[in-house]
């Protein structure tokens, strides 16, 4: 997609080629195959350590595919991702997987992350141009819109959360969709609200105000209170931010949510003295029983603070779940520490923090404020700018960072690969 190397394959067919793997790789990776999950099941209880043949072998393929792509056109776009940050980034990755404690998960996640990671470096890259990304994203996101709300009409168990459901009964009557669940489908709808604004922006009105409204109501109706205050916080913020040339001031409207979210959130837990003016706010000052969570978890992680567990390493382990006397706390059975960066300090220890902090966000600030002072781009800027900081955002009460093929994940990197090619490259139309 960028001008950093005429192409060489301009034949129709490798073109359309293209388009069936960007749009693959987004379906696969956003709705899997698990699209419409009965959650009256069973088998929704089980560890999920191995049952995912399935989706490592479509993201090895899709990332043997997407790689074959870009590598013929665009080697000088990926060349631009070789950054200090990332490389070491992804040597501490390596070093955290031969520490780890759990050597075969990791190994697994690693594997997964490099085929994810593979994938979505290729996203920007295979469309023809900024229209044909418009297009190509206005197909997905339609077809995604499309399936859950025909799903709400004729198939509403396996779309809304049900009294039934053996896992979280209480979450009946929240929207989820194609998804497993209302967080996933509220982050994943968030967005798509983006990306209906940028279709919109695109000049594709019809396909951009469809997804754009649809979109938003879902999240709104998915019960997902932190996705849909953030989603609507981040369009805002995003808006003023696409016109602010003062970087102090840009840094403050772009990054505060992030540091009060975390300042009463994992603050409240490090220093009883934030805990205090928390619980005065006239908020939930638990987060949604996120703070038993929390509780729990910061010890784990000063266990071993400068490897980590390991990726994979500590949560849904039998060693967590079956190990010791912390069973009895309901916290050991959680899905994650429901907060990306203590996750990632679980993972890869506090060098892992500081570098993913480099990688994730201070280059990323750095590229997109590049972007903006150029004037280049802005509807494709402005789509990656809200995915960004809504992700940092939400990574302050949920937890998708360096998690394999999680859906926000995809959405991340996605916008994390395009930020780095817009600030060196300018795309074709």
């Amino acid at each position: 997609m960028t001008d950093a190397e005429a192409s060489s394959a301009g034949a129709l067919d490798e073109l359309d080629g293209r388009g069936v793997v960007f749009c693959a790789i987004l379906l696969v990776g956003w709705i899997t195959f698990s699209p419409f999950a009965d959650l009256a099941s069973p088998e929704t209880l089980e560890l999920a350590e191995g049952r995912d043949v399935q989706l490592y072998a479509a993201f090895g393929l899709m990332a043997a595919a997407s790689f074959f792509y870009v590598w013929r056109t665009d080697r000088q776009a990926l060349a631009s991702l070789a950054t200090p940050t990332n490389l070491a980034l992804a040597a501490w990755i390596g070093v955290t997987l031969v520490t780890s404690q759990e050597i075969s998960n990791s190994l697994k996640r690693v594997v997964m992350l490099a085929c994810v990671g593979t994938c979505c470096l290729s996203l920007f890259l295979l469309p023809r141009g900024r229209d044909d990304l418009a297009k190509l994203l206005s197909i997905v996101a339609l077809i995604i819109v499309g399936l859950s709300y025909f799903g709400l009409i004729f198939l509403p168990h396996f779309t809304i959360h049900q009294a039934t459901d053996i896992g979280e009964p209480q979450l009946a009557g929240d929207w989820r969709g194609v998804f497993g669940h209302k967080n996933i489908a509220s982050a994943i709808f968030s967005m798509l609200t983006f990306i209906g604004i940028f279709v919109l922006r695109a000049g594709r009105t019809v396909e951009g105000w469809t997804i754009f409204v649809l979109s938003l109501l879902f999240v709104l109706c998915s019960g997902g209170k932190s996705s849909t205050a953030i989603c609507l916080t981040t369009i805002i913020l995003s808006f003023l931010a696409e016109r602010t040339r003062n970087v102090v001031l840009w840094s403050i409207i772009v990054f505060s949510p992030l540091a009060l979210l975390n300042f009463f959130g994992i603050g409240s837990i490090l220093f009883p003295q934030i805990g205090a003016i928390a619980g005065s706010l006239p908020l939930d000052a638990s987060f949604t029983g996120r703070t038993d969570i929390w509780t729990f978890a910061i010890p784990k992680a000063g266990e071993t603070p400068i490897f980590g567990h390991g990726l994979g390493a500590f949560w849904n382990t039998a060693a967590l779940r079956f190990g010791g006397e912390d069973t009895t706390i309901w916290a050991g059975n959680a899905a994650h520490a429901h907060n990306g960066y203590l996750d990632t300090v679980l993972a890869m220890g506090l060098p892992g923090l500081a570098l993913a902090f480099a990688a994730l966000i201070v280059q990323p600030a750095r590229d997109i404020r590049s972007v903006c002072r150029r004037g280049d781009e802005p509807a494709v800027s402005l789509l990656f700018l809200q995915i960004w900081m809504f992700s940092l955002y939400l990574n302050s009460l949920e937890s998708f960072l360096f998690e394999r093929a999680n859906p926000s994940w995809i959405g991340l990197l996605f916008a994390l690969f395009g930020i780095r090619y817009l600030a060196e490259f300018k795309i074709r139309r």
